[in-house]
């Protein structure tokens, strides 16, 4: 930390100036507040579905980063203790924003279960044959009868990725409880949750690009 140039005047006759020059110095250069509490970063699991015994088809899935309002766009771990209002765990982050922490693990999804011949996000420039676009409603847990659950919504559209036509649309919603209102079971709730969307969405947008020819 680097000190500005102090006064050549006499300290003699000011015996109090110094030391209230440098903690004023000390002050406005570094920060005394307490140390924060450390974070602790969470991410979802990788998706437990199995690879399909169909042959692989050759189309390409773009799946869009879902859309997100605040505070569901954030890296917040949110819980709702009563309707119509988040609170945040304390000392806790997810790794990255939930939608994109939510994008990754259903592409990982799309492609463990391997019926297409490549899925990739909106940041690629592959051509593709269908878009999956979406809209992230919810992403927290909440307290139903004194108990924890999480809850994760997700409003898709899938798009011919040529006439930006709407093939299909459809709300998945998955809710599960949580083992107890320990920070680490409510995570694994969410992977759990995350899961059972991500099981859903890919049989839903396999027979809608099947039978929409995108």
């Amino acid at each position: 930390m680097n000190l500005p140039a102090l006064s050549r005047r006499p300290l003699s006759r000011h015996p109090m100036a110094l030391p209230a020059l440098l903690m004023a110095v000390l002050i406005a250069g570094c920060s005394l507040l307490p140390e924060q509490e450390p974070v602790r970063l969470f991410t979802l699991p990788e998706p437990s579905l199995s690879a399909s015994d169909e042959a692989t088809r050759d189309l390409t899935l773009r799946l869009d980063t879902p859309s997100a309002g605040a505070p569901l766009d954030g890296r917040r771990l949110l819980v709702m203790p009563s309707p119509g209002e988040f609170q945040a765990y304390s000392g806790a982050r997810w790794s990255d924003d939930a939608p994109r922490l939510l994008r990754d693990h259903l592409i990982a999804a799309f492609r463990r279960d391997g019926r297409l011949a490549a899925v990739v996000d909106d940041a690629s420039r592959a051509r593709s044959d269908a878009t999956l676009a979406s809209h992230l409603g919810a992403f927290h847990s909440r307290y139903r009868e004194g108990a924890p659950e999480v809850v994760l919504r997700l409003e898709v559209q899938l798009l011919d990725e040529a006439s930006r036509e709407v093939l299909a649309s459809r709300r998945f919603e998955a809710v599960v409880a949580s083992n107890d209102d320990g920070l680490e079971a409510v995570v694994e709730a969410f992977g759990h949750a995350a899961d059972r969307l991500a099981f859903e969405l890919v049989d839903w947008t396999l027979a809608r690009m099947a039978s929409g020819s995108p």
